[in-house]
């Protein structure tokens, strides 16, 4: 494979983005972009074939890919794939420059002449080929794992809601007929009438009671400040909702001391502004103050994550209450309402959300390990320093 030195001006050109107003913006099938990815749609494409899109103001050097017709706005520089330039190897490469702001002024940009002097090797086309296809193809999987995790989680709080908040299978055997999808054991596990309550209409039989009563709720404390570090001592310290992933938090600062600490499995809730956040947490770790940690008394993580979902509105709440900063205290946490469906019908919902629960682990997991070879690969391949085997060159 032949590499050549250039410079990325000449290997492919900046093209400025063209200005398009909320106003005019009719929505449609083309996606808007701006420095930090898709900001809306629009009917009309102002680049009618797929682009390397590049943050110039704002998101300064972040770089997105639009496989199809798209308006990169004026806050984002466009690039075009060509005869000698492979679209995705360009999306990767650019991932790998010093694109960054060299701007003091207020609002930060990126210059296209500073841009356009960047000094790159590239390979032949055929070359840009294959690395980008390699890239692609783990990046490809990463995100069927989480589009795979998204199915799952709405499935899992779709059956939930049927039946803890809309009780479908409780109105469905007082109407007489049969709870649709549900077999006769699970179907006897509900009662078939209603009764009224602090919560209004709930299932009869069901009880209210305060969480705190019905769960372990422990609220976070932050340790000192020299024990902290990003080496991976101690164990994994979240702090707020600037760690929490779409369903686990990133590690990003660890902890040597601590005495608020949460298990796997526990539902991870932001009691600080912004509060009603969740995540769950994939192993042991310590918590600091912005954050409480919640387990149910079945010891189901699924129902507590459910549960603690569905009272979102509520915890959300204290965003506005009474102060500038949004936080919620262990007292009024612990006094929530929430209702407390019998023991067998928890478990019944564990029983068939659990597996979901446990997949959406796996595929974390599983993504995460991508995720490593993908960055640990991105830039041997992209220098040249990791050879590309002759047979994947001759395919």
């Amino acid at each position: 494979m032949n590499w050549n030195k250039t410079k990325l001006g000449d290997f492919a050109p900046f093209v400025y983005g063209k200005g398009l107003p909320q106003a005019k913006r009719v929505p449609g099938d083309v996606p808007v972009y701006g420095s930090n990815g898709i900001v809306g749609t629009h009917s009309e494409a102002f680049v009618k074939e797929p682009a390397v899109i590049i943050g110039r103001k704002g998101s300064v050097g972040e770089v997105h890919l639009a496989n199809g017709p798209s308006w990169p706005i004026d806050t984002a520089f466009y690039s075009l794939g060509s005869k000698d330039v492979d679209l995705q190897f360009l999306y990767y490469l650019l991932k790998t420059l010093p694109i960054t702001s060299n701007s003091d002024s207020a609002v930060p940009g990126l210059s296209r002449d500073f841009a356009h002097s960047l000094e790159i090797r590239v390979p032949d086309i055929h070359g840009q080929v294959v690395i980008g296809e390699i890239l692609g193809n783990l990046d490809a999987k990463i995100t069927a794992n989480e589009n795979l995790s998204r199915t799952l989680e709405n499935i899992a709080q779709a059956i939930f809601k049927s039946w803890f908040i809309d009780f479908d299978p409780v109105k469905a055997k007082m109407a007489g007929e049969t709870p649709a999808g549900m077999d006769s054991e699970t179907a006897a596990l509900f009662p078939d009438s209603m009764e009224q309550s602090e919560l209004g209409l709930i299932p009869k039989g069901w009880k209210v009671e305060k969480l705190g009563d019905v769960s372990d709720l422990l609220m976070g404390q932050s340790p000192p400040g020299d024990t902290y570090n990003s080496v991976g001592e101690g164990f994994p310290f979240f702090q707020g909702r600037t760690d929490f992933g779409f369903r686990f938090p990133k590690q990003r600062i660890f902890c040597t001391q601590g005495n608020r600490v949460a298990l796997p499995g526990d539902t991870l809730v932001s009691v600080r502004a912004p509060v009603g956040d969740l995540n769950q947490a994939i192993e042991k770790c310590i918590i600091g103050r912005g954050v409480a940690s919640v387990m149910h008394g079945s010891k189901s993580s699924v129902y507590t994550f459910s549960l603690l979902k569905s009272l979102y509105s509520r915890l959300a709440y204290y965003n506005g209450e009474g102060t500038v900063f949004g936080a919620i205290n262990r007292s009024d946490f612990n006094n929530m309402l929430v209702l407390e469906p019998p023991t067998k019908l928890v478990n019944s919902f564990e029983g068939t959300c659990g597996p979901m629960n446990a997949k959406i682990r796996n595929l974390f997991l599983s993504t995460n390990v991508l995720i490593q070879l993908r960055d640990s690969l991105l830039p041997r391949l992209i220098s040249g320093e990791l050879q590309i085997p002759e047979e994947m060159l001759a395919s």
